[in-house]
């Protein structure tokens, strides 16, 4: 059952973070043909989280308000039409401001999917869905790499460059999903054909006795002080994090290329950082579970991500690279599930939801901060190595600040 819920989801996740991290392959020779600079590219890249961190709340009302399926369904339209309409962009500033606004529309996008599954399943078997989510960041890189790579040399066909195909052709799946939504995501238990009379009464009674305790923990939200360290320390060691994720989201098809790797295999190579991302979230969460240790496996997984950025400063070929990348894909990655499992262990139930959203919404300027730092300094220096050493510098910081954080399990 859970795995019908969360299909459609996965895919929908997918198809929206492919259409975040594109610009990284459009970059190899649109940033020539606009004369777009290094800043201006990083900038653009970034703030894409301005408009999410901004437009995050207002969009969580209008789930609430149209339905989670509507909602997103219109979300997804007009992401769609704007990451289309990218291709017709002919100058710095109207890059900038399409990117802006693909992240407002996304804001919505994954609240309302929290939300749609609140419909669906109590708390403790949103939690494994949930995770599904994550694995979707990796592999929209794995998959989307290669394809992304091989559209780009469809330069000149229809009088048209290869990133503005790129654009216009992964638009297309947010459109068509977009429009399809409504119908693919089943409102409720009792909508599903596939559940019997008797699993209806038992996931919807499930439901709402989650939803009463739910309700029980926000009546005794008082019963102790919100607990501002916590979150504040958590949202500086995410902010660290989000550097590092889209270090490697935005800048890896352009970083291999300065290595004289050629259009028609970087596409493949990109991918590979993005396997180890996968397998090192996966077995390293595992791990993190097996032994309910969080702070010095999250402090370790990011520090490994550091060190692969330092080898790739500093590599002397594509295959060191490659390596550095690995490394540092495979740490990061690991790093996601076990910070917000950690997380979760030290605030109460009471606090929860305000805490995941105020570290998700001031961590993510990390997004905003690390692309655009990368790429001035890029400008200024000509080379990636003092943008992967700041990067480094930052998830080491994170590391640390990580390993300050209390033991402690806060009782609700």
């Amino acid at each position: 059952m859970q795995f019908r819920v969360a299909a459609p989801l996965v895919v929908l996740y997918f198809v929206a973070y492919l259409d975040r991290v594109n610009i990284s392959f459009a970059a190899l020779t649109m940033n020539r043909d606009l004369g777009l600079s290094e800043s201006v590219f990083g900038l653009a890249s970034g703030i894409f989280f301005l408009g999410y961190m901004l437009f995050a709340v207002p969009s969580n009302i209008m789930v609430a308000k149209f339905g989670p399926r509507h909602w997103m369904a219109a979300l997804m339209v007009t992401w769609g039409l704007l990451s289309g309409s990218t291709a017709f962009v002919h100058s710095g500033a109207m890059y900038v401001v399409i990117r802006f606004l693909i992240g407002a529309a996304e804001a919505g996008f994954f609240p309302g999917i929290v939300y749609y599954l609140t419909r669906w399943l109590p708390t403790p078997a949103r939690a494994g869905i949930l995770s599904l989510f994550m694995l979707s960041i990796p592999l929209s890189s794995i998959v989307g790499s290669p394809i992304s790579a091989r559209i780009m040399q469809l330069s000149g066909a229809g009088g048209l460059a290869g990133w503005q195909w790129l654009f216009l052709l992964e638009a297309f799946p947010a459109v068509l999903l977009g429009c399809l939504t409504p119908w693919l995501l089943i409102a409720g238990p009792r909508q599903a054909k596939w559940l019997n009379d008797d699993e209806v009464q038992r996931l919807e009674q499930a439901i709402e006795d989650d939803r009463i305790a739910c309700e029980g923990q926000k009546a005794g939200a008082d019963a102790g002080p919100m607990p501002v360290k916590t979150i504040t320390l958590a949202a500086v060691v995410y902010f660290c994090f989000t550097t590092g994720l889209y270090e490697l989201g935005f800048w890896v098809p352009r970083l291999l290329t300065s290595h004289g790797v050629k259009l028609a295999s970087v596409g493949w190579l990109t991918s590979l950082p993005f396997v180890a991302g996968a397998v090192g979230m996966y077995v390293w969460s595992r791990w993190s579970d097996r032994t309910n240790e969080r702070r010095v496996n999250h402090a370790a997984s990011l520090l490994m991500g550091a060190c692969g950025l330092l080898i790739t400063a500093f590599a002397p070929s594509v295959a060191v690279t490659v390596l550095g990348l690995s490394i540092a894909g495979a740490g990061i990655f690991a790093s996601l599930p076990i910070f917000w499992a950690g997380f979760s262990q030290r605030v109460s139930a009471a606090h929860a939801a305000f805490g995941i959203a105020m570290v998700n919404s001031l961590g993510n300027i990390g997004g905003l901060a690390g692309p655009y730092v990368t790429g001035v300094l890029l400008e200024r220096t000509h080379s990636y190595v003092s943008g992967l050493l700041v990067i480094a510098i930052a998830l080491t910081l994170g590391a640390v600040i990580g390993l300050m954080t209390t033991k402690r399990v806060v009782a609700a």
